[in-house]
């Protein structure tokens, strides 16, 4: 039997019985009650109509306790008139309707260059897989959760939320950058005046070890890449054929340059050029702060120019504003699931997915390896951590909180050493003129 709305009278005078409820019981002087009803099992509720709305607010409180729901059910009533005291809206928007909103204005914010592309990406996924889920089964019991319910503690347990829904698998360094994605949300409701507060109180999350990822050692990637080869020479026809030597040299471009992935796969022509001296092929790119993580355009000179050119060969768009690594079929940038479906492809194909990481586990091999492993051959060839640092387009301090477990007397060892790829992607030492000539180019950063 639906219930019969009064509007601005008190909820005094309810009968505490009756087929729908089987107790009810005023508080604050009938402004609110609380019930249980023949389905609660002994779970008790909170309801209170809102006039201005023309509708019933309702909430479970939690507990079997008749004592405990009175205090409960008090204590959320005079939450309730001080949020509408203060012009708050009871029933204002869920908070997936803020999610999407703020990710529309993300949007907007990718197309104003103030992010990038895949800034947007990880915002989607953070806040479609994580973010609203958690806010859904711990706020609201796995319904729509209303900006009304939400308090200054409402994501509080949202880290051991991702540690419990992932078996504890999610590293604290993620959920601190989730946590402060929630607070960009928060902040950005509150500007709309959707929510009363400007942040969510979270704990404190001390990173006490540098996360690792897993990366190639130098014999690993000698077998991965003398590999790659005859992964091409086995496409099944041209369209696969162009794929699989477009991922080859896109894997010896970005071990060379070790730039990031948002960064290589928004590369175009007229940001690189390739030359020759003392008879090196290099590669000189110029990194606009668009395409940049770090918001900064930066200058990256290296070898590596003649996979470069023989990209270029067979590629169908080659103008100065078209995308390095195009979709052959259309004159618009390879899309990054098309990227990880051939990484995996070429992980299983060349044995790299069986490789052990040194806790025993099977190594997750990313784009970011590639990178890591530009950067270590750097510092085991003595180029100086300043210099790495200019080039990856990274602080100083990043590259010694995760580059200091390296083998100092291997570095030590390799001090006057430095290191390029022929055309098989090999990695060989380099003549003492071209290491000066290395060591030129990172004067004039």
């Amino acid at each position: 039997m639906p219930e019969r709305k009064k509007h601005s009278k008190p909820l005094t005078g309810y009968k505490t019985d009756s087929k729908a409820f089987l107790t009810q019981i005023p508080i604050l002087g009938g402004k609110g009650l609380i019930y249980t009803t023949p389905r609660s099992g002994g779970n008790w509720y909170f309801r209170t109509y809102i006039t201005e709305s023309r509708k019933y607010f309702r909430q479970s409180l939690r507990t079997k306790d008749k004592e405990d729901a009175l205090v409960k059910g008090e204590n959320l009533m005079v939450d309730i008139l001080g949020k509408m005291s203060q012009g708050h809206k009871l029933f204002g928007m869920k908070w997936e309707e803020v999610c999407a909103d703020f990710l529309t204005d993300s949007v907007e914010r990718v197309k104003d260059k103030y992010i990038t592309p895949e800034r947007l990406g990880t915002l989607t996924t953070q806040v479609n897989k994580w973010i609203i889920p958690y806010f859904h089964k711990t706020v609201s019991d796995g319904h729509s959760t209303l900006c009304s319910e939400l308090d200054r503690n409402s994501a509080y347990d949202y880290g051991r939320f991702r540690k419990r829904a992932t078996d504890g698998e999610v590293q604290d360094i993620t959920i601190r950058n989730e946590y402060t994605t929630i607070n960009a949300i928060c902040k950005y409701a509150y500007r709309k005046s959707w929510l009363p507060f400007e942040k969510f109180n979270r704990p404190e999350i001390k990173i006490k070890e540098v996360v690792r990822r897993d990366t190639f050692t130098i014999e690993e990637y000698k077998l991965f890449y003398t590999r790659l080869r005859k992964w091409v020479s086995e496409s099944a026809d041209e369209h696969e054929k162009h794929m699989r030597q477009m991922m080859r040299d896109f894997i010896f471009i970005k071990s060379n340059t070790f730039m990031r992935f948002g960064e290589i796969v928004n590369l175009k022509w007229h940001m690189c050029k390739t030359y020759t001296y003392k008879g090196q092929r290099l590669i000189e790119l110029e990194l606009p702060a668009t395409i940049c993580k770090n918001r900064k355009s930066r200058r990256i000179l290296t070898n590596g120019g003649q996979y470069l050119d023989r990209l270029k060969t067979y590629s169908k768009w080659v103008d100065k504003d078209d995308y390095v690594f195009s979709n052959p079929n259309e004159n618009k940038r390879l899309v990054k699931d098309t990227f990880y479906k051939y990484w995996y492809a070429i992980i299983k194909y060349t044995g790299a997915d069986k490789l052990r990481n040194p806790k025993g586990g099977y190594k997750h091999l990313t784009f970011y390896a590639l990178r890591h492993l530009g950067i270590t051959f750097r510092l085991m060839s003595g180029v100086s951590i300043y210099e790495v640092s200019v080039i990856a387009g990274t602080e100083v301090r990043h590259i010694e909180n995760h580059y200091s477990h390296l083998d100092i007397t291997k570095m030590k060892d390799t001090a006057l050493k430095t290191f390029r790829t022929t055309q098989d992607g090999e990695v060989i030492p380099i003549a003492k003129d071209e290491r000066l000539l290395v060591k030129d180019i990172h004067k004039s950063y």
